[in-house]
C-alpha cells in the first residue's frame, strides 16, 4: 500500500501570522487544503493521513470536517521525532509500505509531481528517497530557505518504507518552482500569491 502522510504539526513560527500555519490561508484555501487536493489527485495514493500535534489543535478541528483523511496525534516535540512516531505507528502494521511524507506548507506540489516521484521510487533499489530543488530555484524566485547541501534544497518531501530504521536513501533533484513554495514567511505567501496558475 502507499500511503501519504501530511506533516502538519509543527509551530510555524517563522510565518508569523495569526493562527496555525496548516489553516494559514493563501488565495482564500488554507495550506493543507492546498495539500491535501494535490494528494486526492495522485491516483497512486491508497489513503490520506495528516499528522497533527498539540501545536495545531485548531487544524485537527478543521481537518474533522473533511471526509477521507485520518488524523495521526504525535507529540510535536519536532519534526524529526514526529516522523519517527508515525514510522513507528505504520510499523506495527507493516514493514512493506510506502509512505509519502510531504509538509502541510507546500501547496503547489501538484498530482502530477506527486505521481512522477512515487514512480521514481518504485524504480529505485533504495527504501529512502529524499526530493531536491537546485538553489537558483530558490533565487530565481525569491523564495526563503533554510539551508542547502551543495547548492540543494531539501523541499519537504520524502518517500520511506514503513519500518523505523535508518533506510539507505537516493535523492531526486526536482528543478521546478512548485517544490520551492514552502511557505515559511509572509513574503513566501505574497509571492505564492501571485503565482496561483503553478498548479
Amino acid at each position: 500500500m502507499i500511503y501519504a502522510i501530511v506533516m502538519a504539526g509543527g509551530l510555524g513560527s517563522r510565518l508569523k501570522a495569526p493562527g496555525e500555519k496548516p489553516i494559514y490561508k493563501l488565495n482564500d484555501i488554507p495550506l493543507i487544503e492546498h495539500v491535501l487536493n494535490n494528494l486526492k489527485g495522485a491516483t497512486s495514493i491508497d489513503k490520506i493521513f495528516v499528522a497533527i500535534s498539540p501545536n495545531t489543535p485548531d487544524t485537527g478541528s478543521h481537518l474533522s470536517s473533511i471526509e477521507g483523511i485520518e488524523v495521526i496525534d504525535t507529540l510535536g516535540v519536532s519534526y524529526m521525532y514526529d516522523l519517527s512516531f508515525v514510522l513507528d505507528y505504520f510499523e506495527k502494521e507493516s514493514k512493506e509500505d510506502t509512505l509519502f511524507f510531504i509538509n502541510a506548507d507546500l501547496p503547489y506540489i501538484n498530482s502530477e509531481i506527486i505521481e512522477y516521484i512515487l514512480q521514481y521510487y518504485s524504480t529505485t533499489s533504495k527504501d529512502s528517497l529524499a526530493i531536491y530543488v537546485p538553489i537558483e530555484i530558490y533565487q530565481e524566485w525569491d523564495l526563503t530557505y533554510s539551508y542547502d547541501y551543495n547548492g540543494l534544497v531539501p523541499a519537504g518531501v520524502n518517500v520511506l518504507r514503513s519500518e523505523n530504521i535508518v533506510q539507505d536513501q537516493d535523492e531526486l533533484i526536482i528543478p521546478k518552482p512548485h517544490l520551492a513554495f514552502n511557505i515559511n514567511t509572509l513574503q513566501d505567501a505574497k509571492i505564492a500569491s501571485r503565482f496561483k496558475d503553478l498548479k
